[in-house]
């Protein structure tokens, strides 16, 4: 019995990229390179929802998507609106495949096989909270989302996070702020790691020194930004600036610097990230770092189609632009 696509492709003697295009009903393969192909198949028992699709020359126009977070989610709704209209174009539908636990045991392939998709998404996951071999050794076309795994069948998109913290910082440096934090939301992540990058590099780039008691860890909810917050606010060298991970943190934070009567933008401004709908309506509005979810949601089915349909694409790395939107929430730094 094989166990993925490159077992199948060593016995016949072809290529990695041959097989997908024989199991996805590609017309170009050599007929002979076919019948040997999918006899091998029938014979190792390799995936056989997607063996009898291609026998049968039926293909299920259906992608799914593993996530973490809830359907709810303000970011993962809006890259789901991005998505929509791919979908719609390239005659696909969408299929939810569960939130899942972090069993270490759990296999994306077997899942896959399951519900005969062509393709994935794979959304909110981290390098160790999976083993994502088996997915990438399959020859599933996948693309992760902030996430760089890019390997066989499998690439990603990503908002340019460094760069994006970078502009952020330089906003508030040019405010004549010099006591910059940083709420940094998973400091270990793929995403975090280079915010922290572009953290320093904007600071570096200000001409402010680097400072360890500036940087506070947790996640990307309000909650954390709340208690990150009241960390910060503890410090006797206290922050004038807070660039934050995401919103929701922001806002958290703009809570607890409010209940230690300080006011933002004039005693701390707050720079947030991701400009989800709520940004513009809070109190004062938030200034922050814009990520183009829509364009993200759109690329990524765009990217996987790519893959289902282009035996020889090679995997994609694809990193999309942000922007800096200016609001209330910072104002010139007082003398310091």
């Amino acid at each position: 019995m094989a166990t993925n696509i490159r077992d199948v492709a060593k016995a016949a003697g072809v290529s990695v990229a041959t097989v997908s295009k024989v199991l996805n009903g590609y017309t170009t393969v050599n007929a002979n390179t076919k019948e040997k192909v999918l006899a091998l198949v029938k014979e190792m028992q390799f995936r056989p929802n997607q063996a009898a699709r291609a026998l049968v020359g039926r293909r299920s126009m259906t992608i799914g998507i593993f996530l973490t977070t809830g359907l709810a989610h303000p970011f993962f709704t809006k890259i789901l609106g991005g998505m929509e209209q791919a979908l719609k174009d390239k005659g696909y539908d969408l299929i939810y495949l569960a939130q899942l636990s972090r069993n270490k045991e759990y296999s994306f392939v077997r899942h896959c096989q399951s519900r005969n998709v062509e393709g994935v998404v794979v959304f909110g996951f981290q390098h160790d909270d999976m083993d994502f071999g088996e997915l990438m050794e399959s020859g599933i076309p996948t693309l992760f989302i902030d996430l760089d795994m890019q390997q066989g069948r499998a690439g990603f998109i990503s908002s340019d996070n460094e760069e994006a913290i970078g502009k952020a910082v330089a906003y508030v440096a040019g405010l004549n702020h010099r006591k910059i934090a940083f709420l940094s939301g998973m400091r270990h992540s793929y995403t975090g790691r280079l915010r922290l990058d572009g953290y320093r590099a904007g600071l570096k780039k200000a001409g402010i020194p680097y400072r360890d008691d500036y940087v506070v860890d947790g996640d990307f909810t309000k909650e954390e930004g709340y208690r990150l917050m009241k960390e910060l606010l503890a410090n006797p060298d206290r922050p004038t600036a807070v660039v934050c991970g995401s919103d929701l943190e922001a806002i958290g934070a703009i809570e607890a610097i409010r209940e230690a009567g300080l006011s933002v933008p004039e005693d701390i401004s707050v720079v947030g990230f991701d400009d989800i709908e709520i940004a513009a309506h809070v109190s004062p509005p938030l200034t922050t770092v814009r990520q183009d979810m829509a364009t993200i949601g759109r690329r990524a089915i765009e990217l996987v189609d790519g893959l289902i349909n282009d035996g020889t694409m090679p995997p994609p790395a694809e990193i999309v632009p942000t922007t800096l939107v200016v609001r209330e929430s910072c104002a010139p730094a007082k003398e310091q």
